[in-house]
């Protein structure tokens, strides 16, 4: 009668194990990143949008007001384009740590929204933001003359793309949250063994 024999490397996890682990981790990591990267967008948007903005605009006079939201959205754009980088960055790594699940659905409605949300921020910061630094620069007014008819036009599309922006950042938050990893029921069985009572065994 031979007697079965382990060892302490019978008990280590094996290489899949390890690996799933592994991905668990990444996806976790990253998920967190970037649900922080989109928060940071979308409140820097509501604050400086929806906040600050209208009162600049209605209690400074032209074209100080220009100036001082002009200035705040060009040092925010900065922000954002990094908080876009960081969102893509935590793509890459959720579809890799996703394996087989990120063919699904809702991971690919996520990693569209994260591609149109960073292009949005890009958008922003690099073409629109500059036109109306420029435009205030050279004392344009708002609706006065015929550069001031493009700088309400910019400015009502800097406003448009700056609410799908906003849109998007809220929806990726739920999205990231939503498409992390489920614990599968198997996984319970490892963590707690429910202790039996005393007395003899059934066999």
């Amino acid at each position: 009668m031979s007697e079965s024999r382990f060892s302490a490397a019978d008990l280590e996890p094996s290489d899949d194990d390890r690996r799933a682990i592994l991905r668990a981790q990444v996806d976790r990591v990253a998920a967190t990143f970037a649900v922080l990267a989109a928060g940071v967008s979308v409140g820097g948007m509501v604050a400086l949008g929806a906040c600050a903005a209208p009162f600049v605009f209605s209690l400074t006079p032209a074209p100080h007001s220009g100036y001082a939201m002009g200035s705040a959205f060009a040092r925010f754009d900065h922000i954002a384009l990094g908080a876009a980088v960081v969102l893509l960055a935590a793509e890459v790594a959720r579809t890799w740590a996703a394996g087989g699940r990120a063919r699904l659905v809702p991971a690919r409605v996520r990693r569209i929204a994260a591609f149109v949300m960073a292009a949005c921020a890009a958008y922003i910061g690099l073409v629109l933001t500059p036109q109306i630094n420029d435009l205030h620069r050279s004392g344009v007014k708002r609706g006065v003359g015929a550069a001031g008819v493009v700088l309400e036009t910019i400015h009502h599309r800097a406003e448009l793309v700056g609410k799908i922006e906003t849109g998007l950042g809220v929806a990726l938050i739920a999205l990231h949250v939503f498409t992390l990893a489920l614990r599968r029921p198997e996984d319970d069985d490892d963590d707690y063994a429910e202790p039996l009572p005393p007395g003899p065994r059934e066999t």
